[in-house]
């Protein structure tokens, strides 16, 4: 049996303004990545970096449904796998967001680094609120 990470949380901003700032490079760069490539497209290869932490990461776009889903596969670990982001809302202004990241295997390895991807997941969304309700972008406490 593999393990998985699973983080859900509610942002209160409509699907569309919270799903736009996941896929668009020019916002997701505000936030989360110092850079993206490009903007997440179905099909497409995209780059993230991380200059703070002198890494990136190739992204493998899968599937795109418009403010609904976003599935890619990555090595954000130095294992390939399988995140899937499902974008709900709630109402005009309350959208629910839950990440899934799988597969590890199912070893102290693989324990290890479930932990460290949902505290990753966890500060994306966190950093996400904080930058839809404020601006601020919480990797380097400036506005945007």
């Amino acid at each position: 049996m593999s393990l998985e990470v699973h983080i859900k949380d509610v942002v209160k901003r409509d699907v569309n303004t919270v799903f736009n700032a996941v896929v668009n490079k020019n916002i997701i760069s505000k936030y989360f990545v110092s850079n993206a490539s490009a903007d997440l497209i179905e099909g497409t290869k995209v780059k993230w970096e991380w200059k703070d932490f002198c890494a990136e990461c190739l992204v493998t776009v899968l599937s795109i449904n418009e403010n609904s889903k976003i599935i890619f596969s990555w090595k954000g670990n130095k294992v390939t796998t399988e995140v899937e982001m499902e974008f709900n809302s709630q109402s005009d202004n309350v959208t629910e967001v839950s990440i899934k990241e799988r597969s590890y295997d199912n070893n102290e390895e693989g324990i290890k680094k479930v932990m460290q991807q949902t505290q990753g997941w966890t500060d994306f969304i966190c950093s996400l609120k904080a930058y839809l309700y404020t601006g601020i972008n919480l990797r380097n406490g400036e506005m945007n």
